[in-house]
């Protein structure tokens, strides 16, 4: 007979593994950034959201090039890239506050 059952205090923490869609490596959802389809457009939005989605490395400037989007995005890449360029600035000002 197997022991006690694991508790929840014994069970590792699940955390949520993505894909980025221009590199393919999979990471914890934490370090993507998720662009979200509403209306045939692709966005990068903050917040709850909702639709369709793509993941893409939050941290990693050559994920975010036209050519490696378009597969994902197809027409949308180079606006999809150029959201996530202006954003980029953004995300540093956030964590030098941290």
């Amino acid at each position: 007979m197997p022991d006690a059952l694991p508790t929840t205090d014994t069970l590792p923490r699940h955390t949520p593994e993505r894909s980025c869609v221009a590199c393919r490596r999979k990471r914890s959802q934490a370090e993507f950034v998720r662009v979200t389809r509403q209306d045939g457009v692709w966005a990068v939005q903050t917040g709850n959201r909702s639709g369709r989605g793509a993941y893409v490395c939050s941290d990693s400037p050559t994920c975010w090039q036209d050519k490696k989007l378009r597969r994902a995005f197809g027409a949308q890449a180079a606006q999809v890239a150029a959201q996530l360029l202006e954003r980029q600035p953004v995300e540093r000002q956030k964590s030098a506050q941290s």
